[in-house]
C-alpha cells in the first residue's frame, strides 16, 4: 500500500520540514475526505494538528481535523454561543467535559453544549481523524485562523500577553478560556495598551489561502 506525505510545515525556501506532516493512502476514505476540502490545509508548526476545511451547512464551520499521537489539545475553554460536535472517523479522542474524561472512538460522536468547560487530546499512539462542527461561530471564523497563523508567522507571537489580551477581547461573548478568565482583570488593563501597540484580536491575512500555501504543504491527490 503506497502512501503520500502532506501537511508538512514549509521553511523559508518553501521546502517541507521533515517530520511535520501526516501520511495518507490515496485510495482511502480519509483521502476522499481530503479531496472534498474547500480551502487550504492549516496546521500548527510545533504540534501534531491539522485542519482541513469542508463544506458546512448554514452558519457552521465544518472541518476535517487530524490529531496526531500525543496531541495535547487546546487550552480549556467554554463557548457562550457556539456548540460543537465531534464525529470521530478514525482513532479516538479523550474529551474532558466539565472536568471529566470521556473516550470517544471511531463511529462515535460527542456534542459540547454552550457553557460546558472542555478540551480534548489524543492519548494514543495512532492518529485521530475527526469531523468537527462549530455552530454559530461568530468571531471564531477570524480568530481560529489567527491562532494558528501567529504560530507560523515569524512576526507573530501567540504567547505574548498583549496579543492574548486582544484575542480574549475579540472573543468576548463567544468563547472564554478558563485561564484567561482568571486573569480577566489584568487582561482588561492590557487591552488598551495592546491596541496602542498595534496588536489585533484577529488578522485578515491569516484567513487568506495564500498565507497557508506559503507555510503548509498542500495535498496533491
Amino acid at each position: 500500500m503506497s502512501t503520500v506525505t502532506t501537511g508538512r510545515t514549509l521553511d523559508a525556501n518553501g521546502d517541507p520540514v521533515p517530520g511535520t506532516g501526516f501520511e495518507l493512502d490515496p485510495d482511502s476514505q480519509f483521502a476522499d475526505r481530503v479531496r472534498e476540502r474547500t480551502g487550504p490545509v492549516t496546521s500548527h508548526p510545533t504540534r501534531p494538528v491539522w485542519g482541513i476545511p469542508l463544506e458546512g451547512s448554514g452558519d457552521t464551520i465544518r472541518t476535517l481535523s487530524v490529531f496526531g499521537p500525543g496531541y495535547g489539545g487546546p487550552p480549556e475553554h467554554y463557548h457562550e454561543q457556539s456548540p460543537e460536535r465531534f464525529e470521530v472517523e478514525r482513532g479516538s479522542l479523550t474529551m474532558m467535559l466539565d472536568g471529566t474524561d470521556h473516550e470517544v472512538t471511531a463511529g462515535e460522536t460527542a456534542t459540547v453544549e454552550t457553557g460546558v468547560t472542555h478540551t480534548f487530546r489524543n492519548d494514543t499512539d495512532k492518529r485521530a481523524v475527526v469531523i468537527t462542527n462549530i455552530y454559530s461561530p461568530g468571531r471564531l471564523r477570524q480568530v481560529l485562523p489567527t491562532l494558528g497563523g501567529l504560530a507560523h508567522d515569524d512576526d507573530g507571537n501567540s504567547e505574548n500577553p498583549l496579543q492574548q489580551a486582544l484575542v480574549a477581547d475579540r472573543l468576548d461573548g463567544n468563547t472564554v478560556f478558563t485561564r484567561q478568565e482568571r486573569l480577566e482583570p489584568l487582561s482588561r488593563l492590557l487591552t488598551p495598551v495592546a491596541e496602542l501597540a498595534g496588536y489585533q484580536g484577529a488578522y485578515a491575512k491569516y484567513t487568506q489561502p495564500a498565507f497557508w500555501e506559503r507555510h503548509v504543504e498542500q495535498p496533491d491527490l
